[in-house]
């Protein structure tokens, strides 16, 4: 019969190196075969999906066209400045983008941000003077907002992406819908001179204030709108009501922004044509011309004093392509089944961005509504966006002169209405409170904050916020005292299995008895390391010192606790010093419940709580080295009724005889009142003795042959190291405490003198202290 002792040492760094560089050709495979994701799919591509994906880009590209227009006017900038943005996100995205959903191109959140930040340009001297013009801003801003986010994808940082919560990510994109709500109310009601590039409470107010100056666009901005939402609801209330045209009232749903820029579109050449003749006198707002191709495409001129300027607004320009990018990736793909490459989209957004620089593009991102549509539509593979990439070119080559006559009124109801899905209820702010009041309070700063300044603040607020809150949670985890858990109705003799249990438990706190006398179990619930093993192990401490007089054993549950450090590690022995000055016991046993976590084993051996071995000036032997080649250690138990009655063994019978109290006396230390069902540990035959001494054993590589159907039991090779509380709780409360496990001679008139040499003085404990 045999029993199997564990360990778990640490792969040495030269090894680790050597590991790395024998597999390093797969690693630089790895990393640049996942830079093209359409070679993972474009094989299989079929009949099926090319059906799909045609309805769906079709779908999607009849609400880009207006869609990019209306956004381009968010950022200050040209409509046509929206098509060209919008042609490069969508050829680039099918061969780097791993969203099957997502439609790359211009965002009304973006757009806003680069609007916000074009109001403070354009008031400096250089531009009044005609040394910058928007067409370098805007391919400027482009540019090298593609260069950081290439380089962030390059050095596998989307990571980074992860430090933003959801409540942040939230609250910034309802707070943004509500803003832009707000600036396009003016061009609804045709209220003129509203400066929209000031805080939207302020044109909010102004735009009601003026409201009485509205003019023939409020007629077309209304219409416009109760459409759009009216064909929505009623597609609703049909698609309920007749389910098996479900489909086809999807698809007019979709339209309806298309159907409405046509008509509105027509209605005004008609009005113009035969009203006024001239499209520069007419009683309501219009686009105006659009240049027909892509008149500006070239190599971006960088202005340095212009770079300079805008320099600081690059890294808010990219944490929100990044933000709102991956953020609406990671819903779609949630919702179907599939996950997102964070590294491989920052590429795709940066890379459209670097190219789009030379199309006279501004800064690209995932749009949520034209995605949304995508996902609905049915969209199979990023293929479609190739067949919006040529529908944005007819629209450029070929409908340009009809898009001069496009009403703002109905542009600006049309981006409402794409927007308006952003902004959430009352519902989701007392979700927040429910969940806690700090989510509450991060998600209601980047809501609040994105109506009284610019979309950058109202992002890194709530993240620092956040951030704050985490830091505060790490640095004050929450920890419990456990206890054995003694229902009323159960007497003392159960056998049944103790159930342990918190004494703060809220329902069950007030059954909840210590697990025996003189033994404190202390359960951490989060990692120990700098911030928090102070405060940590002084409420442990605390508890200590008041169990001092009959303090016998510490049971600590590390089984939540998978990284731990050096300040933890000094915390910790402090804690055993002081517990072994104020007890009254000779020895205070430490018993551990530890997870496969390789740092909080490690920072235990170092300290010397394996084996828990006393040394002069210190607490505890450090045991990592005594371990540091082994993998596996096999203790051979010898049944005396097998073995044959020769005489070569019975001098052999006869000292495992006498040796077997002894053994069981080591095995109920390590193990509780498990020990009465392990084997007795009778010394070895033909084993080599194991380094500290305890038990008669040897170590086994991962290259031996173990025969695991002779294995009774397995055990960790530390004797205070247990994988469960309740077989630590056992040792602790059961097991006596045997002077040869810490290496100390038993008290004897022979062996006195050593005995105090070997175990630790109140001067010696000072020392260490």
């Amino acid at each position: 019969m045999q029993a199997a002792y564990i360990d778990n040492p640490p792969p040495r760094y030269i090894d680790q190196a050597r590991a790395f560089g024998q597999h390093f050709g797969g690693h630089v495979r790895s990393y640049f075969g996942g830079m093209l994701p359409i070679m993972t799919w474009l094989p299989h591509y079929n009949v099926n999906w090319l059906i799909s994906d045609l309805i769906c880009a079709i779908t999607v590209g009849t609400v880009v066209v207006p869609q990019s227009m209306a956004y381009a006017k968010i950022a200050e900038l040209p409509p046509q400045y929206g098509l060209y943005s919008s042609f490069v996100g969508v050829v680039i995205y099918p061969f780097l983008g791993t969203s099957k959903d997502v439609s790359l191109g211009t965002s009304a959140i973006m757009s806003l941000l680069v609007g916000q930040i074009w109001v403070s340009i354009k008031s400096m001297p250089e531009f009044e003077s005609g040394v910058w013009t928007q067409h370098q801003y805007a391919v400027t801003m482009a540019l090298f907002a593609g260069i950081v986010a290439l380089g962030l994808s390059i050095l596998r940082l989307g990571i980074l992406f992860d430090f933003i919560c959801e409540p942040a990510i939230a609250g910034f994109m309802a707070g943004s819908g509500l803003t832009i709500v707000i600036n396009q109310f003016s061009k609804i009601f045709g209220v003129p001179n509203i400066n929209t590039s000031e805080a939207p409470y302020l044109v909010f107010g102004k735009t009601l204030i003026h409201l009485n100056e509205s003019g023939v666009d409020a007629a077309f901005g209304i219409l416009s709108l109760v459409w759009l939402y009216g064909i929505r609801y009623l597609s609703q209330y049909l698609s309920h009501r007749y389910p098996q045209y479900a489909r086809v009232i999807f698809y007019f749903n979709i339209s309806r922004s298309v159907i409405l820029i046509v008509f509105t579109t027509f209605l005004s050449w008609l009005i113009i044509h035969f009203g006024y003749g001239d499209a520069d006198d007419t009683p309501f707002a219009i686009l105006g011309a659009v240049p027909s191709g892509f008149q500006m495409m070239g190599v971006p001129k960088v202005d340095r004093s212009l770079l300079a300027t805008i320099a600081t607004n690059i890294p808010s320009v990219v944490t929100l392509l990044i933000m709102e990018h991956c953020a609406i990736a990671t819903i779609l793909g949630k919702a179907s089944d599939y996950r997102i490459n964070v590294n491989q989209e920052i590429m795709a957004n940066g890379l459209a961005n670097i190219f789009g620089s030379f199309f006279s593009s501004y800064p690209v991102t995932g749009s949520f509504s034209r995605s949304a549509v995508s996902s609905k539509s049915g969209a199979k593979t990023p293929m479609l966006n190739v067949v919006v990439a040529i529908i944005v070119v007819l629209a450029l080559y070929v409908f340009t002169p009809a898009f001069q006559y496009i009403i703002t009124a109905s542009l600006a109801a049309v981006i409402i209405h794409a927007v308006t899905d952003l902004i959430v209820g009352p519902s989701v702010w007392y979700k927040y409170w429910r969940l806690h009041p700090s989510e509450l309070i991060i998600f209601a700063a980047a809501y609040i904050i994105s109506l009284f300044t610019r979309l950058d603040i109202s992002v890194y607020v709530p993240v620092a916020l956040s951030l704050i809150v985490q830091l505060y949670r790490s640095a004050r985890p929450s920890y419990a005292i456990m206890g054995k858990l003694i229902p009323p109705s159960s007497s003392t003799t159960t056998t049944q299995e103790p159930f342990f249990c918190s004494f703060s438990h809220p329902t069950m706190g007030q059954h909840v008895q210590p697990i025996g006398q003189g033994v404190v179990c202390f359960q951490p619930h989060d990692n120990l390391v700098f911030e928090n093993a102070k405060y940590v192990f002084g409420k442990l401490l605390e508890i200590v010192e008041n169990q001092s007089e009959v303090l016998k054993a510490v049971i600590l549950d590390l089984s939540s606790v998978h990284q731990m450090d050096y300040t933890a590690m000094e915390e910790l022995k402090s804690v055993a010093i002081a517990a072994l000055r104020h007890s009254n016991s000779q020895h205070v046993r430490w018993y551990f419940v530890v997870n496969d976590s390789l740092a909080v084993r490690k920072c235990l051996l170092v300290a010397g709580f394996g084996t828990q071995r006393p040394k002069r000036g210190g607490l505890f032997h450090s045991d990592w080295s005594d371990r540091s080649g082994s993998k596996l250690v096999l203790q051979h138990h010898v049944d005396e009724k097998e073995q044959p009655p020769t005489a070569s063994n019975n001098n052999n019978n006869n000292q495992r005889r006498e040796s077997k109290q002894h053994g069981e006396i080591i095995m109920m230390e390590r193990y509780g009142a498990a020990a009465a069902e392990a084997p007795s540990l009778d010394d070895s035959v033909g084993m080599d003795t194991a380094s500290t001494g305890h038990f008669q054993g040897r170590y086994v590589s991962p290259e031996d042959h173990v025969d695991w159907d002779t294995i009774q039991c397995i055990r960790d090779v530390y004797p205070y190291f247990f994988p469960s509380l309740q077989v630590a709780a056992m040792a602790a409360v059961e097991a006596p405490l045997p002077d040869d496990i810490l290496d100390v001679p038993s008290p004897s008139p022979s062996s006195s003198t050593n005995a105090a040499a070997t175990t630790p003085s109140d001067n010696d404990v000072t020392k260490a202290v």
